[in-house]
């Protein structure tokens, strides 16, 4: 689940009709939590599918480019940027009540077309309510084995930018020695710890690459990375392009 903390300015609420297709979506410089009410789909993402029933909600974070294979339907979609969390893959949750929540972005969608003054932050206050009903209805629970990993998950998401945060050092906050960490890290995420503290890293370098506020050596100093000749090859490898390429192609779609 999304922290309690979490921060976050919205950028759009949408009626989006969709059809009976399979898609692919470019990655965005936004995130988006949509609301299925009536029809069952798909997305593919990283080479893993993540399915959704009738009645869920569905969080799209920034960053992320994904296919989507879904059948026709009206949904009602929230566009948001997350100011103070890094979210890398799609998260589904199927609710026991979604008429609850059709009401509720109903009413943002409602806001928006009275364009008040203040109608951004009211809407900023119905996205805080979904997301509040969603931590009552999903819940969340964990084993303690679990939870040490889901902490320690947590704890590299608030701390991704510091060069000190190492392995060894997040198994010890965990109590278990490095080569447990590593593979209980992966059985929970499906992936290595390594990977998605990199994977963090330079998902933040993205969002500071495109402002143009920034050198290459400042970004990698304020992503984790000492050296920026490995930042850059890490970059190459988890983007698959270079830095230079990555903006020219961002420049010249710049959705």
């Amino acid at each position: 689940m999304l922290p309690e903390n979490l921060a976050i300015s919205v950028t759009d609420v949408l009626n989006y009709h969709q059809k009976n297709e399979k898609v692919f979506v470019p990655a965005r410089t936004y995130s988006a939590i949509t609301l299925r009410l009536k029809t069952p789909g798909k997305y593919t993402c990283k080479n893993k599918t993540i399915s959704f029933e009738p009645g869920s909600i569905c969080i799209i974070p920034a960053g992320v480019a994904y296919e989507r294979n879904n059948l026709e339907e009206d949904i009602l979609v929230i566009h948001f940027n997350m100011l103070n969390y890094i979210m890398d893959e799609i998260q589904v949750y199927k609710v026991p009540d979604a008429e609850k929540y059709k009401v509720l972005f109903t009413k943002a969608l409602s806001i928006k077309y009275e364009n008040d003054v203040g109608s951004t932050y009211r809407i900023t206050s119905v996205v805080y309510e979904i997301l509040s009903e969603l931590t009552r209805d999903v819940g969340f629970t964990a084993n303690l084995k679990d939870n040490r990993i889901l902490e320690s998950a947590e704890y590299m998401r608030q701390n991704f930018w510091d060069s000190e945060l190492s392995i060894e050092n997040l198994a010890m906050q965990s109590c278990v020695s490095p080569a447990y960490y590593r593979r209980e890290f992966n059985r929970v995420y499906g992936t290595s710890p390594k990977e998605y503290l990199d994977t963090l890293r330079i998902q933040y370098a993205k969002s500071l690459l495109e402002t143009g506020y920034f050198s290459q050596k400042e970004i990698s100093w304020r992503c984790g990375y000492t050296d920026v000749g490995y930042f850059r090859t890490v970059f190459k490898r988890k983007i698959g392009k270079s830095i230079k390429a990555y903006l020219s192609d961002t420049t010249r779609y710049n959705y």
